[in-house]
């Protein structure tokens, strides 16, 4: 067998070179964290999941700094999840709470109640 012959084999097991398809090009730029944006949304009332969301934005820039590219990509992706639902679901109950605080007749301007006391 010559080393042409090998080179340019149709079987991988033969081949020395990698295919496209068993290894496709890596995107080896830097992942994101969205630490900016986790810290955003642990201002919104959705606490538990906020919350939950900054910690992986912690874990994604702990495995950038190990070296761990693919991890960092995946937990930055989570982190990113959970801050937009944070900040939808914040969005949401603020304006809820905004609409039913509007709805409710004020306190002051609540009528006097009639015949408990005579002034007399």
């Amino acid at each position: 067998i010559s080393i042409a012959y090998t080179a340019f084999s149709p079987r991988p097991s033969i081949s020395r070179h990698s295919s496209i398809a068993t290894n496709p090009p890596m995107d080896r730029s830097k992942p994101k964290d969205y630490l900016i944006l986790a810290i955003i949304a642990c201002f919104c009332p959705v606490w538990p999941v906020n919350i939950v969301g900054f910690v992986y934005s912690i874990m994604s820039r702990n495995s950038l700094e190990q070296g761990n590219i693919d991890g960092a990509r995946r937990l930055g992706r989570v982190a990113k999840l959970l801050s937009v639902v944070s900040l939808v679901g914040g969005a949401i109950i603020i304006v809820a709470c905004a609409v039913n605080l509007s709805s409710k007749p004020s306190l002051t301007s609540s009528p006097e109640p009639h015949g408990t006391f005579s002034s007399s």
